[in-house]
């Protein structure tokens, strides 16, 4: 499943293994690859918050379809 992140920034959730909100408006993402991590920046925590909120949705519509 691919998901849209912002303006610039399209993951595949079946490859995230973590996401963790870091500082006031970033999210840090993990991937299966160890040297695949990314920060993502936003103009604001609401935006942060918003976009964290949609990709935990859909992690777990991916997950619930895989089980």
């Amino acid at each position: 499943m691919w998901l849209r992140l912002g303006d610039d920034e399209i993951l595949n959730l079946h490859h995230v293994t973590s996401l963790k909100k870091i500082g006031n408006s970033s999210i840090e993402i993990r991937y299966m690859n160890p040297q695949a991590g990314r920060t993502v920046r936003f103009t604001s925590p609401e935006d942060r918050d918003a976009a964290f909120e949609r990709v935990m949705e859909n992690l777990i519509k991916l997950r619930l379809a895989m089980d």
